[in-house]
């Protein structure tokens, strides 16, 4: 486990904030990621991936409805910085309670950069925003997914 492992999952929350958990859920679930033991062992749980992976894709479609608010709004950014600290705690949870609280602050820190990339990338893409959108759900999970297999590894 390093850094760059919990700030790329961070920062795939910051760009869908429940698709990082649902990686983290969906890694633990296949014992790609140690969290027995931990505070939040529950990630690893029958249930969990399940439920946070219909969350995200909940949250990818609700993301391209023109009434939700912007990510950069203080509610929407304090969630995407949550998500992004319980990803990075999980990340680094085997490694006892002070690395996981380091791997948290990287994971929100990470979370609320791409948080106000994405913002700038939707609103400067020189395409229909719905397009935009769509690359950036694939860019999350891609990422999502490099990272667990290859970076976290």
């Amino acid at each position: 486990m390093n850094y760059a492992c919990a700030a790329t999952i961070g920062a795939v929350s910051g760009l869908r904030s429940m698709t990082g958990p649902a990686i983290i859920a969906t890694a633990a679930r296949a014992r790609e990621l140690k969290v027995d033991g931990t505070a939040l062992a529950w990630f690893g749980s029958p249930k969990a991936a399940p439920v946070v992976t219909a969350l995200a894709v909940g949250e990818m479609i609700a993301d391209k409805l023109p009434f939700m608010p912007d990510r950069t709004r203080p509610g929407s950014l304090a969630g995407r910085a949550i998500t992004g600290a319980l990803c990075g705690y999980a990340v680094f949870s085997p490694r006892g309670r002070r690395k996981a609280v380091m791997g948290a602050v990287v994971g929100a820190s990470a979370a609320l950069a791409a948080s106000w990339a994405g913002f700038e990338y939707r609103r400067r893409a020189p395409m229909p925003s719905f397009v935009a959108a769509l690359i950036e759900d694939v860019v999350a999970a891609a990422a999502g997914a490099f990272a667990i297999r290859k970076i976290c590894a």
